[in-house]
């Protein structure tokens, strides 16, 4: 996860999982489904079933061939990892009040169903903080007082051939993203950002990462999160302090 191994996931896929649990888990993730969001337009994403699948499937569909994912669904099974498994609807409106300011209404969340054990996702959440950490993909989207844990993306741009008129990858074009959540072992906030044929690179996390830093810092003191990482002049008058002390 570290280094966004394609290799990794489809061993992880082919010697562990096999075709019927990938896709289960693939589904109870939310992908394939609309997520019932009150807006026009959402579409399903395609998952095809397992009938479906060619004998390379089970190698391709985990690191993102084979099916296709709206930005929101991939918000929602990421912030299942952060909520210790738990996949939630999601919510647009948290209340509605009068011009007098009375609340009219009010939403509560909603459970959708437990995708993974909470001992499953906090090992995930551990694996995705070191995205960004020193040589992993995502070291762009690093936050200074916040433990970010998070995925770089770089996904292939689909499009019809001049001359044969059938869907391709294009060669050259892609989309980069990267969807993460802060503070890692305590989340308040997960963000996803998603660029249309970068330029300057097309990797995620060269690309992405840096605007998802400069959102998250933002959001953060807007929603005044606690901080989980002390400044660094803090950590050091500490640990002078704890140094003054054991000489005495």
């Amino acid at each position: 996860i570290q280094k966004s191994s394609n290799i990794g996931s489809a061993k992880i896929a082919i010697e562990h999982l096999g075709n019927e649990k990938l896709y289960k888990y693939v589904r109870d993730f939310g992908f394939g489904m609309r997520t019932g969001i009150p807006l026009p337009g959402e579409v399903n994403g395609i998952v095809h079933p397992t009938k479906n699948w060619s004998k390379i499937s089970i190698a391709q569909i985990p690191m993102g061939h084979g099916l296709t994912a709206t930005p929101l669904q991939m918000v929602m099974a990421m912030s299942a990892i952060a909520n210790e498994g738990r996949l939630m609807r999601p919510m647009l409106v948290k209340r509605l009040q009068d011009e007098d300011g009375n609340v009219v209404a009010e939403y509560q969340p909603q459970f959708a169903r437990q995708v993974v054990s909470e001992t499953a996702a906090r090992e995930m959440v551990q694996a995705l903080k070191a995205v960004t950490r020193e040589g992993g993909t995502g070291t762009k989207a690093r936050l200074e007082h916040y433990t970010v844990a998070g995925k770089t993306g770089t996904a292939q741009k689909v499009g019809k051939d001049p001359v044969t008129g059938k869907m391709r990858y294009i060669q050259g074009k892609y989309y980069a993203s990267f969807i993460g959540f802060f503070p890692a072992d305590y989340p308040e906030l997960c963000i996803s950002v998603v660029m249309d044929e970068p330029r300057n690179g097309y990797y995620g996390g060269q690309t992405a990462g840096p605007t998802f830093k400069n959102i998250a810092e933002k959001a953060a003191r807007y929603l005044n999160i606690r901080p989980d990482i002390e400044p660094e002049s803090a950590v050091d008058a500490l640990a002078a302090a704890n140094a003054g002390r054991g000489r005495r």
